[in-house]
């Protein structure tokens, strides 16, 4: 096995026997090349010995979104790819936990991304983006992974006479240093350094979860960009090409993007001042951004400068659909008891007596026995194929997401008034809240 590794690793960059043990138990076997495993403070060293950028992959192993593209990057399979990464020192963080929260500000509903930066922890990027659950989720690509390599290495060449241009890549201190630091977290088993099993493991996605739980547990507010968090481009109108660096392939009619200027074939070279090397560096921008907010934009149009801006207002966020990230379930079960609901079709809204407009969810059904935490209340007081159509009066929410940011908000032992439709007739359903 010794022997196996040697031909596999750099020597320099072979990582301690409890990394070996960790890689060994995920099966992590893919990896080809000069890697440090596991180990930030290792990859910073090597990096400031070589002079070399880094390329820091995030990546919890045992989940199945990216895991054919994560083979491609572990393995180095493309040719243009491996000859880039080369020119970086790569590191391969595969656990949560002890992770800085302050520095390591990323999508944590992500199982594979990309931080791309100096020694001295001045970030360049970031790469890596997703949108959902079914089908092709993953919104990343070989060609657009190099042409972000590619941004990096420009932008290392002229460092550090550009320091300044990245100093917003990073947001301000996180509340909690580390994941199991965060109060919720501490009750879960996975809070533990880990040991190649998935059950011992932080995964990220458990990052954003305890923080919410967390402020809602001390009756604190929760933050839109909690809930919302790192919205895509096409919140504002902006369908970007994969395939290139940050480069807009389609522009919203009537979005903020269209009324900004923007147009298709537009490559973001700056946005809000902030150098962009990808789609992921442009949800980055639409997190922090506090609205209302104008986000100037400078970008090459056909070989020229241009300019261009979005205007965002207050609560631009919340249009965007969150359900498929991972929390999603447990504030679904915890609150309201139910499977995902399923937006109504135009058909189906008229077959069964729902308004054309607005909200309209079908309840599916209610978690199965195994499902321990869930409001109870639910599946005694709902049926299966209601519809509803309003929240306490409301009848605008933006979907699913938009009802369970809502009742989130709530606290506990509060109720909620759902309007639903029940065989044809309109019923009012009252819900406690745990």
């Amino acid at each position: 096995m010794k022997t196996a590794l040697a031909a596999v690793f750099c020597l320099a960059l072979v990582a301690p026997q409890d990394k070996e043990r960790i890689r060994e138990g995920l099966k992590d076997t893919e990896l080809k090349g000069a890697w440090v495993y596991d180990d930030i403070d290792a990859g910073l060293a090597e990096a400031k010995k070589t002079g070399k950028p880094m390329m820091v992959v995030l990546r919890c192993v045992p989940c199945v979104t990216f895991k054919g593209f994560d083979k491609q990057v572990a393995s180095r399979e493309n040719p243009e790819l491996s000859a880039l990464m080369d020119r970086f020192v790569c590191v391969r963080v595969v656990q949560g936990y002890g992770l800085d929260l302050s520095f390591f500000q990323f999508d944590y509903d992500l199982n594979w991304a990309v931080v791309l930066m100096n020694a001295d922890r001045t970030i360049y990027g970031r790469y890596g983006s997703k949108t959902g659950e079914k089908g092709n989720a993953a919104r990343v690509t070989i060609e657009g992974l190099c042409k972000a390599l590619e941004a990096a290495l420009e932008f290392h060449q002229g460092y550090p006479g550009n320091a300044k241009d990245f100093a917003a890549k990073v947001g301000p201190p996180a509340r909690w240093k580390t994941p199991e630091a965060i109060p919720d977290m501490k009750n879960r088993p996975n809070a533990v350094p880990a040991d190649g099993t998935r059950q011992k493991c932080v995964h990220c996605h458990m990052i954003r979860e305890a923080e919410l739980w967390t402020l809602r547990s001390a009756g604190e507010p929760i933050p839109e960009t909690l809930l919302w968090a790192y919205p895509m481009p096409d919140a504002v109108g902006l369908s970007m090409d994969l395939k290139e660096r940050a480069t807009v392939k389609d522009v919203a009619a009537g979005s903020a993007a269209e009324k900004g200027g923007f147009r298709a074939g537009d490559s973001i070279r700056r946005l809000h001042g902030q150098p962009i090397l990808s789609v992921a560096d442009v949800q980055w921008v639409l997190h922090t951004a506090q609205a209302p907010v104008r986000i100037d934009a400078e970008i090459d149009r056909n070989g020229a400068p241009a300019k261009a801006s979005l205007d965002l207002a207050g609560g631009w966020r919340r249009g965007e659909d969150f359900s498929w990230r991972v929390q999603i379930w447990a504030m679904r079960h915890k609150l309201l008891g139910m499977q995902p609901l399923d937006p109504l079709s135009a058909d189906d809204r008229q077959k069964l007596g729902a308004p054309a407009v607005g909200l309209a969810l079908r309840i599916k059904g209610f978690p199965p026995d195994f499902v321990k935490d869930k409001n109870r209340e639910a599946a005694q007081k709902f049926q299966k194929d209601d519809v509803i159509v309003d929240v306490d009066g409301q009848k605008d929410l933006p979907g699913e997401s938009g009802v369970i940011a809502y009742v989130f908000q709530k606290k506990p032992g509060d109720t909620v008034e759902f309007g639903v439709i029940r065989g044809g007739k309109a019923q009012k359903v009252t819900l406690t809240l745990p």
